[in-house]
């Protein structure tokens, strides 16, 4: 495994392109690695009345980077995003879920809207 130090400048260099990614298709970045409600948020960004969560992971392959995301931290991330709704006023916002992943390859998978699609990895 690599070192920590590592770990967290790929993973941060994974949020900076998703974060890329997303602006150029016309998303608001409001915040990065928003910590609450015991869980945090990578990104967490807006567009009309959408307030989009974004999972950002980075393995192996694109899949298997999306599919690491598993109901347990779906839960954190819900429950994060709803104590970032509740301490922001932001409950006219439509929650969506998004997770991007990163192969070392670099081309991206994303799945939208997972918490309604079902689970990630699909």
């Amino acid at each position: 495994m690599p070192p920590l130090v590592d770990r967290r400048a790929i993973g941060a260099a994974a949020e900076r392109r998703a974060c890329r990614m997303l602006i150029l298709r016309g998303w608001r970045i409001c915040a990065r690695n928003w910590i609450g409600g015991g869980g945090e948020l990578d990104i967490v960004a807006s567009r009309w009345r959408t307030l989009l969560i974004v999972e950002v992971r980075q393995r192996v392959t694109g899949a298997a980077a999306v599919a690491s995301v598993d109901r347990a931290k779906l839960d954190r991330t819900m429950a994060a995003a709803q104590a970032l709704v509740r301490s922001h006023g932001l409950e006219r916002y439509r929650l969506r879920f998004d997770v991007i992943g990163f192969p070392p390859d670099g081309r991206a998978v994303w799945r939208c809207d997972v918490l309604r699609t079902g689970q990630p990895g699909r």
